[in-house]
């Protein structure tokens, strides 16, 4: 029948592991970190999504500004170069943001 007794000695003389011993944490000390964490995580969400929102409308608006300096009649030849760069930029760097997260 084996012994139910574990030799440390053993298992810290093993070259791929690593034996520490530490106190078990309180359970008020326990959820007090739970709760710093969850409201850490939901705050880091709510940052995200602003900084998403923010960046679409600066997109929506650059887009905007391009496509109406293109059509618009009184617009230069100047204006539509710059406005057809900038539009080609944008749309690369959405087609590489898009085809660069499916690939992952």
């Amino acid at each position: 029948m084996p012994s139910d007794k574990i030799d440390l000695n053993e298992l810290a003389d093993k070259p791929d592991h690593q034996l520490t011993i530490k106190p078990r944490e309180d359970p008020a000390e326990r959820d007090s970190r739970l709760r710093i964490e969850e409201a850490n995580a939901a705050h880091q969400l709510k940052k995200d999504f602003a900084l998403n929102i923010l960046a679409c409308v600066v997109i929506l608006v650059a887009l905007g500004l391009c496509v109406w300096s293109i059509v618009r009649a009184s617009s230069t030849e100047e204006d539509r170069r710059w406005a057809v760069t900038l539009l080609t930029a944008i749309v690369s760097a959405l087609l590489g943001y898009v085809t660069g997260k499916s690939s992952k």
